[in-house]
């Protein structure tokens, strides 16, 4: 059967990104349609940079879930507010940036602590994936800090491609707390270009100094020897079509413009729509080869969700000597010390400094018209800083995601999250916090604020996990739908763990896997361990 097209991507965000880019870098002439669901919002708009600078107005905000479009049941209300951007560049569009691999032990989750699932492949099968990963998304860092342990060691094969960012004077005493707790301080992995001018604005960049997808694509689109490169916005896909149980035919999909629903065929279909979309869509493709949607002949599709617990303490000090104040709108000082093999049973945790404390609006103050002296009295007044930490949780085949009736307003259906923590659950999270504790009072503050707060869909992941089998996962560990012949996922779905830090960086590494075994591509160099 003829083809439109060579390739259809569905979701036009960083993982779509980089696979375009390796087809065509492959071959200019390449037939890819990318489908988004959302509307494409200009970067480095300096109108929607004073928009946001001056009003706190996100040119992207009006793509946010809306209240209504999404439910949450289960014993933990899952949090939906800002997490993800429906757009072109997807939730790059918003993203702070940190890019941090996953370590050799989150790849064997299930077989260290009994709980959760492994990868079908190890850290050193991804290695030079991420050094590629990290050039691509021009991470900073300082690779001469050594995360591993004598137990499991973390080779890297090529040192971060920029230098770090530079620990701030308010991370001072912060850094003395960790090292008086033996906590080892580090710089945080920023994905960051070098013409960055900390203006404290990153959630909307004015020079593009953060990476985000919309640059890719872009060069792309604009490349006139791209001759069958299509990128569409307001386009969701509402259905995969299969025309037997292995042949994946194409998609249907909304022009929200027009109104109409129309067809398309590929010869390979990959669905880049992140953790929330990707299990929806093919639980919207049944039909007589698939009863319960693609892939889900074991009801897996949208189940083992997983996310962040956000553990905060905050703690008071009565003067700002120092005259700090926080400028940058990323932290500079994390910490991986607990997110190491001995926390991994009772959830390894990733520290690092609230970005915003301590805080002064001084430009406020001035446009409300203080004198000199006041601003530098309420500068000098109580000082607040907080530690906080994302919190490891295990994949659970109870929590899960399902379809809610309606759709949302760009055509894609409402869902239902219902998420449970267990009573040890909720135990490890306070012993975790009394760690963090000990950091702050031993920074010489009074502690305002302790808690564990409820997981967000900024860092979803597990709705369509790998799996050896098709009993085991959705896809196999080339990201090939288990049953078929042409159908991929490249998204957060497919983690089958979370780790404890943010999954941008690992996801890219996967694309680029991805597009290395489409195009045929050698296997770069990586790591050794030593013998």
């Amino acid at each position: 059967m003829a083809t439109e097209y060579e390739y259809i991507l569905t979701g036009a965000g960083v993982a779509a990104a980089t696979v375009a880019k390796a087809l065509l870098e492959r071959n200019r002439s390449t037939s890819i349609l990318i489908l988004e669901a959302g509307p494409e919002v200009e970067a480095k708009n300096r109108r929607h940079w004073w928009d946001y600078a001056v009003l706190n107005r996100k040119p992207y905000g009006f793509t946010y879930d809306q209240p209504g479009e999404y439910q949450s049941t289960g014993n933990i209300d899952w949090d939906f507010e800002e997490n993800r951007v429906l757009a072109f560049g997807g939730s790059t569009m918003h993203w702070g940036g940190w890019s941090l691999r996953f370590k050799p032990e989150d790849f064997q989750l299930f077989s260290r602590t009994g709980e959760g699932a492994d990868w079908p492949f190890g850290y050193d099968e991804l290695e030079p994936y991420y050094c590629m990963a990290e050039e691509y998304l021009s991470v900073c860092g300082d690779a001469s800090e050594d995360w591993g342990t004598a137990e499991v060691p973390m080779p890297r094969s090529k040192p971060f491609p920029m230098p770090p960012f530079w620990w701030t004077a308010a991370d001072s005493e912060m850094i003395a707390g960790f090292e008086e707790n033996r906590i080892k301080p580090g710089k945080m992995p920023v994905a960051r270009y070098r013409k960055c001018m900390t203006t404290g604005t990153c959630k909307y960049c004015p020079l593009g100094s953060r990476f985000n997808a919309q640059y890719i694509l872009e060069d792309l689109r604009s490349d006139t020897r791209h001759t069958g490169l299509k990128i569409q916005n307001n386009s969701p896909v509402v259905r995969v079509l299969a025309d037997t149980k292995r042949h994946i035919k194409g998609v249907r999909y909304l022009d929200l413009k027009s109104g109409d629903t129309r067809e398309v065929t590929g010869g390979t279909t990959i669905v880049c729509s992140g953790a929330y979309e990707s299990p929806k869509l093919l639980m919207l493709s049944w039909g007589k080869h698939w009863r319960n949607g693609i892939g889900n002949d074991h009801d897996l599709l949208g189940r083992h969700v997983i996310s962040h617990s956000m553990l905060k303490v905050r703690g008071s000090n009565r003067r700002n000597t120092e005259r700090w104040f926080q400028e940058l709108d990323f932290p500079t000082l994390m910490s991986r010390t607990y997110d190491s093999p001995e926390y991994q049973k009772g959830g390894k945790i990733f520290l690092f400094k609230n970005r915003a404390l301590p805080n002064l609006d001084i430009a406020k103050l001035m446009i409300q018209g203080k004198s000199r002296s006041e601003i530098d009295a309420i500068l000098e007044g109580p000082r607040e800083q907080e530690l906080q930490a994302f919190m490891e949780e295990k994949g659970r085949f109870h929590n899960r995601l399902t379809i809610a009736s309606g759709t949302n307003r760009f055509g894609l259906p409402r869902m239902k999250i219902d998420f449970n923590r267990t009573p040890q659950d909720l135990a490890d999270g306070q012993s975790r916090l009394k760690l963090m504790e000990k950091v702050i009072t031993s920074m010489g503050y009074k502690i305002s604020a302790s808690a564990v707060e409820d997981p967000g869909g900024h860092h979803s992941t597990g709705t369509c996990k790998m799996g050896n089998t098709p009993e085991d996962g959705v896809t196999d560990g080339n990201l090939k739908v288990h049953g078929t012949d042409n159908l991929y996922i490249c998204s957060n779905a497919v983690f089958p763990s979370g780790s404890a830090v943010n999954p941008t960086l690992t996801l890219t590494a996967l694309a680029f896997r991805l597009g290395a075994q489409l195009t045929g591509a050698a296997k770069p160099a990586g790591a050794r361990r030593e013998s």
